[in-house]
């Protein structure tokens, strides 16, 4: 596959993801607390028909050798039971979900960390900017985590606004690389044609 390819699959891959994050956060900002009972309902059926879809599945294999296929029945009632708990126990739940998009806002600051370090290595001039702003999302996901806010519902909203703040800097990351990557292309591309000169 041509880096091209590869680099067009890649790209739309993370402009997708945080189109989607975008939108969680939208919808995190603008109804946090009409929201949270039914993220945490959706969540929590999801869990239960995974779990239901993994338990199906151990007894549906052929068992010759049946220790192969015991994480299926384990993982499988263990995420049942998960489940079980966020539908009969949202308000557990609902406290949690703040640190939970807390966790992932550090983990895309980490990510954007290691971009910013490649774009480094590739010679793009401004990984820095990418950097400053990899780090302020780590930054927002640690505030969230600190929880210095005086309601669920305020955390919810500060969240939502987080994880747009994450999109954008997303689709900003990806486009800035996009644009260095068909730069180096087309310089690779101009020294095969000096080359066959």
């Amino acid at each position: 596959m041509k880096i091209n390819e590869i680099w067009n699959k890649v790209k739309k891959n993370w402009i997708i993801s945080a189109v989607v994050t975008g939108l969680i956060g939208l919808v995190l900002l603008l109804f946090p607390s009409s929201v949270l009972l039914s993220v945490c309902y959706c969540i929590g059926g999801l869990t239960i028909a995974l779990g239901v879809v993994w338990v199906v599945r151990y007894f549906k294999q052929e068992h010759a050798y049946p220790y192969f296929f015991q994480s299926d029945l384990v993982a499988g009632m263990i995420t049942i039971g998960l489940g079980l708990f966020m539908v009969s126990s949202p308000t557990t739940m609902i406290s949690l979900l703040p640190y939970l998009f807390g966790v992932l806002l550090v983990g895309c600051g980490i990510g954007n960390i290691l971009r910013s370090i490649d774009a480094k290595a590739a010679g793009f001039e401004k990984w820095g900017l990418l950097l400053g702003l990899a780090i302020v999302s780590i930054a927002g996901g640690l505030v969230i985590l600190a929880n210095p806010f005086g309601t669920i519902e305020v955390v919810v909203a500060v969240t939502g606004g987080c994880l747009i703040y994450e999109s954008i800097v997303d689709i900003f990351t990806t486009l800035i690389l996009g644009r260095k990557i068909k730069l180096i292309r087309k310089n690779v591309q101009a020294a095969e044609n000096e080359a066959q000169k």
